[in-house]
């Protein structure tokens, strides 16, 4: 059973890409799930709160991917503008429109998402 909450998972999470399926993407807790090992390496999303933030904290993502060396690389953190019904958007520019996260499932033990690109206009 799916948790439908929406509510957004906490920490670093690790594209399980071999469970992905119908355009939905999994990940798992990078610190406590076995991997099998991978030649493609694997994005890591670790989610967080804006520490700069005064009174509420606004909730961030930063994404990891694997650099020229195999290395993680982390792009800067970006800020999650929840859209209601478990959907968050990132900042986009007119170049790049924004992208928009839905969590479809969200336990300690998975998590699982979709992306789409939203035009701003």
């Amino acid at each position: 059973m799916h948790d439908m909450t929406g509510a957004l998972p906490e920490g670093s999470w690790t594209h399980s890409f071999e469970e992905d399926a119908d355009g939905i993407e999994v990940y798992r807790p990078t610190a406590t799930f076995a991997f099998p090992p991978s030649r493609k390496g694997r994005k890591v999303l670790e989610f967080g709160t804006d520490n700069g933030a005064m009174a509420g904290a606004s909730a961030t993502l930063t994404s990891m991917a694997p650099g020229p060396d195999d290395r993680p690389r982390a792009a800067p953190a970006a800020p999650l503008q929840p859209l209601g019904m478990g959907r968050y958007a990132l900042a986009g520019t007119p170049a790049a429109p924004r992208e928009v996260i839905e969590i479809v499932e969200a336990t300690p033990q998975i998590l699982r998402l979709a992306r789409r690109q939203e035009d701003k206009r």
